[in-house]
């Protein structure tokens, strides 16, 4: 079992990607992992094709 704190993916009013950085969304610090929704779905395909091919979870 993990002891990370959950993460949790929102899209922001300005259309970008962001991760949360806590345990809560009332306590978390965003952090941008993508432009927009177009370019976090893409970088989540990378990362299961990668994960897929090889066990390396990738960036996201």
């Amino acid at each position: 079992m993990s002891d990370r704190s959950p993460e949790f993916e929102v899209a922001g009013p300005d259309g970008a990607v962001y991760r949360t950085q806590a345990a809560t969304l009332e306590e978390a610090e965003l952090v941008q992992v993508a432009d927009d929704l177009r370019q976090f779905l893409e970088l989540l395909e990378r990362s299961l094709a990668g994960f897929n091919a090889d066990g390396n979870p990738g960036y996201l």
